[in-house]
């Protein structure tokens, strides 16, 4: 679903009389709950969803810098970049019973066999950890995730999974990480302590602990929700 698309099912939901709450699980989890109150805020101050600036605040070409985008949103909605930014990739698992350990990977790029390497063997461990014997490892399209020695290597040591021939290959709305948990991973990080590569990989170790339970459990429950969904919109995105 478009942006503006989803801004207006907010806006005539919230005209209705539903609360952010309702809103939020009527979506599926499409739109986070702290973006349908900043919309919500933005209805009641303007009675429109202006992204171009905050709620109550004129439009002007002023600059504020900001460490983080939520402190940027309290002054004006623009925050600093640099333009080189350090980057790592975090490879996390999501089920009912909470989340994996995070694989961080600082250097390089992915490809099969560090996948195998440095993920399966955490996502298999984890998962027996948790799940003991009975449970399905879900993965999206990604290029190291459909290769053929990705697909074999799933097949002999998973319980079970669902091959890339009966998974879409890029399936945000059905991807709990994609559609809540980043988000709230994001929002639990102390964006203060990170000032390197170092602080950052252990902020995010961190506050992958600090995600609260009842939080992981309701967007791993959204997925059948949202599978119906797609399944009543013949196999096409949820809107």
């Amino acid at each position: 679903m478009k942006s503006k698309d989803l801004q207006l099912a907010v806006k005539n939901k919230y005209e209705n009389g539903d609360g952010p709450t309702k809103i939020y699980r009527d979506l599926a989890g499409v739109v986070s709950l702290r973006t349908i109150k900043l919309w919500v805020k933005m209805l009641n101050q303007t009675r429109s969803i202006d992204l171009s600036h905050s709620p109550g605040r004129p439009r002007t070409n002023d600059r504020v810098w900001a460490i983080s985008r939520a402190e940027a949103d309290r002054q004006g909605a623009i925050h600093q970049k640099t333009k080189f930014p350090t980057k790592v990739m975090v490879w996390l698992g999501a089920c009912a019973q909470g989340l994996t350990e995070p694989v961080i990977i600082e250097h390089g790029t992915m490809n099969a066999e560090r996948y195998i390497n440095e993920v399966l063997h955490i996502a298999l461990r984890s998962g027996n950890r948790m799940l003991g014997d009975d449970w399905t490892y879900q993965q999206d399209g990604a290029k190291p995730h459909i290769h053929k020695m990705v697909q074999k290597w799933c097949a002999d040591h998973f319980p079970s999974f669902i091959s890339k021939d009966r998974w879409p290959p890029n399936s945000p709305d059905l991807c709990p990480l994609d559609y809540s948990l980043w988000n709230e991973l994001a929002g639990s990080m102390d964006w203060h302590k990170i000032t390197t590569k170092e602080t950052l990989i252990n902020e995010i170790k961190c506050s992958v602990k600090k995600i609260e339970k009842t939080k992981i459990l309701h967007s791993v429950h959204d997925f059948t929700i949202r599978l119906r969904q797609i399944q009543k919109n013949e196999g096409d995105y949820i809107r």
